[in-house]
């Protein structure tokens, strides 16, 4: 069976390949995004980070009720805390786009992301949002720096300058995160654990380009 690692970089390559085709994701890479597109993505941006926090803690407290890997529990109980606020950062993008507060609520992608990983983390495997932290770090470390480069050179958006920091902090994050994570998960041998884990990958990978929509 291939190592757990390798099949997780194959979730983040299908995930990174199908955004690269999306008509909306493929403009935010290359710069040129529209500024409502742009906005609709930093809003949805803020909705399924403003979990992270809440699904990472409910992980790691699933696995110490299940008295299985405890320095893990505690390891994923403390990034809760440092992944809490990380969606005030694309709140604060959008509105340095001056379009305010105003929230049309998260759409449908976000919502089946939500609900699914909160379900897995509640009551299913502990470890599963590890397969989705690989995948979206992969995400991060592979465009997000390039992004902002692209966007502070083609963006005709008034106020860009301003509107960068989410990506900007993961794209400088990112790489470190996602090499100690690969060390984690080389560590899970059991079967069961690997598949929850890919399953997690898996679906954010399938819901993630449902997170660029038109604005509603």
């Amino acid at each position: 069976m291939r190592d757990l690692v390798f099949r997780l970089d194959r979730e983040a390559d299908k995930l990174i390949d199908s955004l690269d085709k999306h008509p909306i994701a493929r403009t935010l890479f290359a710069g040129t995004i529209a500024a409502d597109h742009y906005a609709e993505y930093l809003e949805q941006t803020h909705h399924y980070v403003g979990v992270a926090h809440e699904l990472l803690r409910a992980s790691g407290e699933r696995l110490l009720t299940m008295h299985r890997h405890p320095l893990l529990a505690r390891l994923l109980i403390e990034k809760s805390e440092e992944e809490a606020g990380h969606d005030a950062w694309a709140r604060d993008d959008r509105a340095a786009l001056g379009f305010g507060a105003a929230s049309s609520g998260p759409n449908v992608a976000v919502q089946a992301y939500i609900f699914g990983h909160r379900f897995e983390a509640e009551t299913g495997s502990g470890a599963a949002f590890l397969g989705t932290a690989y995948v979206l770090e992969a995400l991060s470390a592979r465009r997000a720096s390039s992004t902002v480069r692209n966007l502070l050179l083609r963006s005709r958006i008034p106020g860009i300058e301003g509107a960068v920091t989410f990506l900007r902090a993961h794209g400088e994050a990112d790489h470190g995160h996602i090499a100690r994570l690969a060390t984690i998960l080389r560590g899970f041998t059991a079967p069961e654990d690997s598949e929850a884990i890919l399953r997690s990958a898996r679906r954010t990978r399938l819901y993630f380009p449902g997170f660029f929509s038109s604005p509603r």
